[in-house]
């Protein structure tokens, strides 16, 4: 009786103990698996907020071309890459409005980047001081919001 009951117990704690094991290895698993996702997230929202910020940088240069022009440029070429820097700096604000909370932040950026006074040399300085602030701004915001995944900014 002693060797079924000793069996009995040594079955049981077996079994405790493979339970148990299971159960820190799923945590371990799930911790791990959010922690991985926590990384990505940074990791994609980190390029989405450097790109859009490269994206608005261009945009400024493009307009320079065009509001400071020199004389052997070629203004049909400024005006396109002109349009070509707007269009990819709307695509790079349509990803931060699909993956980032800072997305009213970048929408004042891209209001500060006024297409129409960015091409005037009267407004040209006023209009990049304003990109240069919202994009301050903004920039200040996406960092606490990557540093809110624990990570650093």
């Amino acid at each position: 009786m002693a060797v079924i009951v000793g069996g009995l117990l040594t079955g049981c704690a077996a079994v405790g103990a493979s339970v148990l094991a299971t159960h820190y290895q799923t945590k371990a698993a799930r911790e791990a698996y959010r922690e991985q996702e926590r990384v990505r997230t940074r990791a994609e929202r980190l390029e989405a907020h450097h790109n859009f910020l490269n994206r608005v940088h261009r945009l400024m240069h493009a307009g320079e071309a065009i509001a400071y022009p020199s004389q052997s440029a070629d203004g049909e070429i400024a005006r396109t890459n002109f349009r070509e820097a707007l269009a990819l700096t709307v695509d790079a604000y349509n990803r931060i409005d699909l993956v980032s909370p800072s997305n009213e932040l970048a929408a004042a950026v891209l209001t500060a980047a006024n297409p129409e006074r960015l091409l005037k040399p009267d407004d040209f300085e006023a209009v990049v001081r304003a990109i240069a602030e919202a994009s301050r701004i903004y920039r200040d915001a996406a960092r606490a919001e990557l540093r809110a995944y624990g990570l650093p900014a």
